[in-house]
């Protein structure tokens, strides 16, 4: 959609995200950079995405940086600037993407600095049937920035070799390189990389040069501390909330109180303009900003708007539940593989196992709320953006549609991230703040309070899934049918694409490319449209559901067989060794072999998890042990074993298994968004929880030693914690829990039992979308 008025000030913009790929960039040299603006003097944690032509303040600082290539620049004192052009959302790449590029680099760790870079081809991936960009998601970084980091640190290195090469008088094999300098070790001479940059960033760049074998590497696959970590404890770290800018104001936004609502009219406006420190009231699409000297005065002020709005669509969630359920029977589905007569085989009968399960919509939640400054030019026709963003071309994008302006005039700074896991890749939230800042022609910092960032977020769908299968003599299924209703996200990916294939493949993520051996499949996927409810990807997609459904039909067709149903999961993956070996290294470093301590239930999750466009594919296991205390269900000790490839740094590997684990706990016990009247029913951590600490259970992750390259692991613990814990809870009260969230006590778990076995669903199960 397109802005009303770029010259107004009346309501402005649409915040449909637009997903037109980029325009073709102007040929470039390749140390050309966007200009950029730094926010701080000299400092080696600001993470801006600012030209790697050194600003005023870097002068002051002494900065002389020499750029060698997209990612490698160089102080004559030999301090090594290092580029990252993926955002740090916690998932470690501050440290992690550097470490390759350093290692490759022989550069001296302990004199390396990492700044966010933004605007170059080099930046860029494709995800999926998708336009380039440069965003991060799915798990990719380490995927697809591996080997362009290593070349990259390669060619910079070769570089500086050839020219210390030719000042020795020697070969270029004569030399070695370490810790920051090239060394002649015959006469005992040396050159640090600082007094060799300047002619080595005048040579042509080998497009292959030699890399490392796995023996020399100094930094991948070491357990190095995380760069990022002493500026976000001393309070350094710059994110979105901490930015500052000349002239800038603050803005706090009041959002339509339904879903696809919008204000009409503000009926106090000039009341609320009089107000001190206040500078306007801005009317969006969807929302009424107000526009003040500081967010105090911001907040206050929006809070007593009196605001006329046109209600959007009563959005109902007994509604939405029935529609999937109605789906799921009646509704042609767009079929995703069909092998061979997986219908004709349950029809005809014989030991057939039937289950239907449910997910709700959840909301992102993020400690840090969107937020965006946004600096709108209008003389100078550029914008000049800063925030916690996931998605950088989605915003130059989307700017540059409303404004009618190149992409390239729309400069990202990109900050550290206060938790996304997805959420700030949809740039609405940038919208709102460019909206403000064209109204008043000064940049405008817009801040969503918790409670309009919780009822208006980008929600992961609910969905339903109906699994249907016929078991052989030998209790392993001969045929299977898996439909899963559940409303696309068509707003975010290439939707031609899946229209043309018939379903939306996120709603079928681990299903229509099963990894289970099954003669005879059939998966089919269902649209169920709701228009006026957002969504976009979240954390480990649609895995969350679809595994949760998989991994309990599992369960529930290997107690029909009368098998074990960790033996069953390995009779299904005979044809995968890699992935019998992580369910046994698993079961073995869990002490599974042994009998269950008294009051330990166990629980067991297994997934094959593919990145999109089979990017990568990490095998991951869940072993869990759970107890009854005072009714609740408190999960004790998790042990997650995970192939996820060469390990380019085991603690961040570690660390993304356990902020997974405590992320799907969440999911799977307390997340839920529902809606009544067009309206999301939750508002803040009161009535959507996440886990206590006290919650967290011990997690014990054991990493697979492997030739593979990097996989994705920022996502994967997730899928197959909440069908682990159905399971346990089922060892524990004999109830099969089928939709999430899942009953949190016994108490609770036996009541949805006695429901589930009435005529019509009881209250408790309306509210389970």
């Amino acid at each position: 959609m397109t802005q009303q008025n770029a010259d107004t000030t009346t309501p402005a913009t649409a915040l449909a995200t637009t997903t037109s790929p980029m325009d073709s960039p102007t040929s470039r040299s390749r140390r050309q950079w966007l200009k950029g603006m730094s926010l701080a003097a000299g400092s080696l944690m600001i993470p801006l995405s600012a030209s790697w032509l050194a600003s005023p303040e870097a002068h002051a600082a002494g900065d002389n940086l020499v750029e060698i290539n997209d990612w490698i620049r160089i102080d004559a004192d030999g301090t090594t600037v290092l580029g990252l052009s993926q955002c740090e959302v916690g998932q470690g790449v501050y440290t992690g993407l550097p470490q390759v590029l350093a290692d490759e680099l022989d550069a001296d760790w302990r004199r390396v600095r990492v700044e966010f870079v933004t605007g170059r081809d080099a930046y860029r991936t494709a995800a999926a049937n998708e336009a380039l960009q440069q965003f991060v998601g799915a798990s990719m970084s380490a995927t697809l920035f591996y080997e362009r980091l290593r070349i990259a640190g390669a060619q910079a290195r070769e570089a500086l070799v050839s020219v210390a090469a030719r000042r020795f008088g020697v070969r270029t094999t004569n030399c070695v390189t370490r810790d920051g300098r090239v060394m002649h070790p015959q006469s005992g001479r040396s050159f640090g990389y600082g007094e060799l940059v300047a002619e080595a960033a005048k040579l042509p760049l080998n497009p292959h040069p030699r890399l490392k074998n796995e023996a020399a590497h100094a930094l991948i696959g070491k357990s190095v501390a995380r760069l990022d970590t002493p500026s976000k404890v001393d309070g350094s770290a710059v994110f979105g909330v901490d930015v500052k800018v000349p002239d800038m104001l603050v803005g706090a936004i009041r959002m339509a109180p339904t879903s696809g609502g919008a204000p009409l009219s503000v009926r106090n406006r000039d009341e609320i303009k009089a107000r001190k420190g206040v500078h306007d009231v801005v009317l969006a699409k969807d929302a009424v900003i107000v526009v003040a000297e500081d967010y105090w005065r911001a907040k206050k002020a929006c809070d007593a708007l009196d605001v006329e709005w046109k209600a959007g669509p009563a959005a109902d969630s007994a509604t939405i539940l029935a529609q999937r359920r109605e789906a799921l029977l009646h509704a042609k589905g767009g079929v995703a593989t069909h092998i061979g007569d997986a219908k004709e085989l349950i029809a005809a009968g014989g030991k057939v196992v039937t289950g239907e399960y449910h997910s709700p919509y959840i909301v992102h939640a993020t400690m840090e709320p969107v937020n965006a400054t946004v600096h709108v030019r209008k003389d100078k026709g550029e914008i000049e953006v800063w925030g916690p963003i996931q998605g950088q071309d989605k915003v130059r994008w989307a700017l540059g549609g409303i404004f009618k302006l190149p992409p390239e005039k729309v400069i990202v700074h990109t900050t550290f991230l206060g938790g996304s896991f997805g959420r700030k890749y949809v740039p609405d939230f940038v919208i709102h703040a460019a909206v403000a800042s064209a109204a008043v022609g000064r940049p405008v910092k817009v801040i969503r309070s918790r409670e309009d960032d919780i009822r208006h977020g980008f929600y992961r769908p609910c969905a339903s899934g109906r699994f249907q299968a016929v078991l052989g003599n030998d209790g392993l299924p001969k045929a299977m049918h898996m439909r899963v209703a559940g409303q696309s996200m068509y707003n975010v990916i290439k939707k031609d694409h899946y229209e043309k294939a018939g379903y939306d493949e996120t709603m079928l993520d681990g299903l229509y490319d099963l990894a289970y051996a099954v003669p005879n499949l059939l998966v089919e996927g269902v649209d169920v449209p709701q228009p006026n409810i957002p969504v976009s990807f979240m954390r480990s997609v649609g895995s969350t559901s679809s595994v949760f459904f998989l991994e309990s039909f599992i369960d529930e067709m290997a107690e029909a067989a009368g098998v074990d149903p960790i033996d069953y999961r390995k009779r299904l993956l005979r044809h995968d060794p890699l992935a019998t070996r992580v369910i046994d290294t698993t079961v073995s470093s869990a002490g599974w072999h042994a009998k269950a301590k008294p009051g330990v239930h166990r629980g067991f999750g297994y997934c094959t998890y593919t990145g999109r466009g089979a990017a990568f594919s990490t095998y991951v296991a869940i072993a869990l042990e759970m107890r009854v205390v005072n009714d609740r269900f408190k999960i004790e000790r998790v042990v997650c074993g995970v192939d996820c490839g060469r390990a380019i740094n085991p603690n961040l590997i570690r660390a993304n298994i356990e902020g997974g684990i405590g992320f799907a706990l969440t999911n799977a016990f307390k997340s839920q968004i529902t809606f009544a009247n067009g309206s999301v029913e939750q508002s803040n951590f009161g009535d959507y929880p996440l886990l206590y600490l006290a919650e967290m259970p011990k997690v014990e992750t054991v990493i697979l030693p492997s030739d593979r390259p990097p996989q994705g692991c920022g996502e994967v613990s997730l899928p197959p914690m909440a069908p682990a814990v159905a399971q346990a809870i089922r060892r524990a009260t004999g109830v099969r829990a089928r939709a999430m969230p899942l009953p949190q006590t016994v108490t609770e778990a036996r009541a949805l039992a006695t429901a589930a076995s009435s005529p019509s669903p009881s209250p408790s199960e309306k509210g389970r979308v």
